[in-house]
């Protein structure tokens, strides 16, 4: 019965239900209207706790369609979840890492080791790709969108 859809459904739920509270918690500004600030929060809230409803009612309706739930449903899904935690963990020692290198390196050692992770070999090729990346990030961020990036510790004047 507790099939990927219930659960994650669930989830969804306590999510959007926790974000919710959160937002109706958020003190409002004189100056903010109704979609502004106070506004987005909700709406996002409302959205994930409806996408939730649907996923468990999606769940349970292919629960009932078929008489027997699949026992394989399940099988394999601690090796992708050791996965996933692997990619959580580069993404926790990138936030660490720009703090120190700043955002270029960061993003670069971050592109390389994602690829290596997902299996790329290390090469001339990747190094280029993900100094290129890194690069052209960069430049989106800084030079187009005038958002300004973390220079690190070691780069500071």
């Amino acid at each position: 019965m507790f099939s990927r859809d219930l659960v994650g459904g669930l989830v969804t739920i306590v999510l959007g239900s926790l974000y919710l509270v959160f937002s109706f918690r958020q003190r409002v500004s004189a100056l903010a209207d109704s979609i502004g600030p106070a506004g987005m929060p909700k709406v996002l809230g409302f959205l994930m706790v409806a996408l939730g409803i649907v996923l468990c009612i999606q769940a349970i309706y292919q629960y009932r369609k078929s008489a027997l739930s699949s026992p394989t449903e399940w099988d394999g899904i601690g090796g992708q979840i050791l996965r996933a935690f692997g990619l959580v963990c580069i993404a926790i020692l990138y936030i660490y890492l720009i703090a120190i290198l700043g955002y270029v390196p960061s993003i670069a050692l971050l592109l390389a080791a994602v690829a290596i992770y997902l299996g790329a070999t290390i090469s001339w090729r990747l190094a280029v790709i993900a100094l290129c990346g890194s690069l052209a990030l960069w430049a989106i961020f800084v030079l187009l969108l005038d958002v300004p990036m973390p220079a690190g510790i070691l780069f500071q004047n």
